[in-house]
């Protein structure tokens, strides 16, 4: 499925939350709660690409994203 950018900042809230990393889109929405970082500073990739933002955060772990690939209708 291919997502646009302007598809992508439609989902920018806490209840439907979309980011891109990398090229892939990902429902980042089930895993606000449990983000280490807190909801707050992971809504800052909501509706937008969060690949440089992710890798100026985690220079050099290897994170495994536990979030949906894609993004429910």
């Amino acid at each position: 499925m291919r997502i646009t950018p302007s598809e992508l900042r439609e989902h920018r809230t806490r209840e439907d939350a979309w980011a891109a990393f990398r090229g892939k889109v990902y429902n980042i929405t089930p895993y606000l709660p449990f983000h280490p970082g807190g909801e707050k500073e992971l809504m800052r990739v909501a509706g937008r690409d969060g690949t440089k933002l992710f890798g100026a955060l985690h220079p050099r772990l290897h994170v495994r994203i536990r979030v949906s690939e894609y993004p429910e209708s």
